[in-house]
């Protein structure tokens, strides 16, 4: 999977341009930071090694949710 490619459908779910990073890094530490722990469950569960940050893992699993929902190709073939 291309980081180009990649980027633009995390965008496209989050509903946002370039800068989903900082609302991203919010969440991880909002309510006692339980999303950053529930993805290193996630990554556990999953057999990846801890040297996966809980933001990678955020990552993939917003590309597959948006892979999943045709995003990219819409996107394709709006250029």
């Amino acid at each position: 999977m291309g980081s180009h490619s990649q980027s633009r459908v995390v965008s496209q779910v989050l509903g946002t341009e370039r800068a989903h990073l900082n609302p991203v890094r919010e969440a991880l530490r909002a309510d006692d930071a339980a999303l950053h722990r529930r993805l290193l469950s996630i990554r556990k569960e999953a057999g990846l090694p801890e040297e996966i940050s809980a933001l990678r893992v955020f990552d993939v699993i917003a590309w597959m949710d948006g892979k999943r929902r045709g995003l990219e190709e819409r996107s394709d073939l709006e250029r």
